[in-house]
């Protein structure tokens, strides 16, 4: 397949939503070659929109030439409740469209994207025939990860009775 993987890109759901660190890199200067091969890689999985959480709308307009449906959600390093279930109705209204294939990416894959997306699947009702749906959306975030997710990524994560 053609193109160059993301750095730190995995499916949380296959074919169907991903995350990864900034196309091109880290940083506010991205190298054009990476992105373009990156955004061709994407393209070869079906990926057709990109959920950002970077703090500017920095690349969106890139994205949205080469054909992607672009979303922006800026998050703060300090995320307050109402943020993040804006941005779980965020996602959830994204996914709700079955052509939607959607990465969702940050400058890098810090601790708090893993506790969005265990949050999110959680918020979206994936999970709710588990005993524990957000043990389990933990367990399922630490085995794509192949790490464990850290004290702060887990706060993230709502209990299924708060939804």
């Amino acid at each position: 397949m053609a193109g160059l993987r993301p750095n730190d890109f995995f499916w949380v759901i296959q074919g169907k939503l991903a995350l990864s660190e900034c196309i091109g890199g880290r940083g506010m200067t991205p190298r054009k070659i990476r992105r373009e091969e990156e955004i061709q890689w994407l393209k070869g999985q079906g990926i057709n929109s990109i959920f950002s959480l970077l703090d500017s709308d920095f690349n969106l307009t890139s994205y949205q030439e080469v054909g992607f449906r672009t979303y922006h959600y800026p998050l703060s390093d300090d995320i307050q409740d109402n943020a993040l279930t804006t941005i779980f109705s965020a996602i959830k209204e994204a996914m709700s469209d079955p052509e939607i294939k959607l990465l969702i990416h940050k400058e890098y894959l810090d601790e708090q994207i893993p506790g969005i997306l265990a949050g999110y699947l959680v918020y979206a009702g994936l999970l709710k025939d588990r005993e524990d749906p957000s043990v389990f959306a933990r367990t399922i975030m630490e085995e794509i990860l192949g790490r464990p997710l850290s004290p702060k990524a887990i706060e993230l994560i709502p209990n299924s009775h708060d939804v």
